[in-house]
């Protein structure tokens, strides 16, 4: 990797805001707020993460932890207290995002159209445009 690729690099992961990580019992919050993902648990057993959907179109995402159910996400939680999903979110409906979730930021998809944009929206907590 040349030097400019990696000043790009280098860049755009300071345009990528971090997302906080909040435990939650039982359910997620009805109204979730920008850049948090959500741990619900029970009994203090994660079962489910939830969060906006970054791409601003204002959906709620949630992703399954059991792994006796499909489709199932696996959870890591750092010990700076940022969370990895594994694999990639992908809705297949709505706004189609497609991101990783690392290190409680958001990394969009190769194919994903405008991700630059969509990294400065977030950053800013403006909604996706009409």
């Amino acid at each position: 990797m040349g030097v400019w690729a990696r000043f790009k690099s280098w860049f755009r992961d300071r345009l990528r805001p971090r997302f906080g990580t909040e435990y939650v019992e039982e359910d997620a919050p009805a109204h979730p707020k920008a850049r948090t993902l959500y741990i619900v648990t029970e009994d203090g057993d994660p079962w489910s993460v939830a969060m906006l959907c970054p791409c601003g179109c204002g959906e709620t995402l949630h992703m399954n932890l059991l792994p006796d159910e499909r489709p199932v996400w696996r959870l890591t939680v750092n010990g700076d207290g940022t969370s990895t999903l594994h694999p990639s979110v992908n809705r297949m409906k709505g706004c189609r995002a497609h991101f990783w979730f690392r290190n409680g930021r958001v990394y969009w998809c190769d194919y994903q159209s405008q991700a630059l944009m969509k990294d400065i929206r977030l950053l800013l907590g403006l909604g996706r445009p009409q």
